[in-house]
């Protein structure tokens, strides 16, 4: 004999009854998706949990490896993306003072009171008055049961141009467009409704 379960559901200003001839209750929940991880440090930080909190392979460029969190903070090795970016080199001693340098010393200072990944974001003002966007994750290294003695850093950025640069690059386009055939004079070259 069918268990029945009754409930009652409104819709718009009706009452519907209905029921269910099986065991329980319960809606169906929809399936579980799959959520992959696209930035860098979300890969980072789950190659880091599933390779044993060593240091992750594949981010070499985009890595930093920082012997003595939490007192002189040096740099042990610096990918070649990063070096050319931010000026940062093997053997350098990371300053507390400002920019990226200072971002990554809070970081290792806080991985030096808890070995934990700490994820940081930043905006940073680049050369030729360009606004670099960083994110990145800072990973404890741990060897065994001793204590953290270097931190990788896995760092992705974007540069954004100032308004200044963005108002300064909208007047050399439109004058160049302006110049062009395709365009008159009084056309505004922004617009949307003018089509290539």
């Amino acid at each position: 004999m069918p268990v029945w379960c009754s409930g009652i559901r409104k819709v718009g200003a009706m009452r519907v009854d209905f029921a269910a001839d099986q065991g329980d209750c319960r809606f169906d929940l929809p399936p579980h998706f799959a959520i992959l991880e696209r930035r860098m440090s979300g890969l980072a930080l789950d190659a880091w949990a599933a390779g044993g909190r060593a240091l992750v392979p594949g981010f070499d460029a985009n890595s930093l490896v920082i012997v003595d969190p939490g007192g002189r903070t040096v740099i042990e090795s610096a990918g070649d993306a990063i070096a050319a970016t931010f000026g940062l080199a093997p053997g350098q001693a990371l300053e507390r003072r400002g920019g990226l340098s200072a971002e990554l010393c809070a970081a290792c200072d806080l991985i030096a009171l808890r070995p934990l990944p700490v994820p940081f974001e930043a905006s940073l003002m680049g050369p030729r008055s360009a606004c670099i966007l960083v994110r990145g994750v800072a990973l404890p290294i741990i060897d065994g049961a001793r204590a953290v003695e270097r931190v990788q850093v896995v760092v992705s950025w974007r540069e954004v141009l100032g308004r200044a640069a963005t108002v300064r690059l909208q007047r050399e386009l439109g004058a160049a467009l302006r110049q062009s055939r395709a365009f008159s004079a009084n056309s505004d070259p922004f617009s949307t409704e003018n089509t290539c």
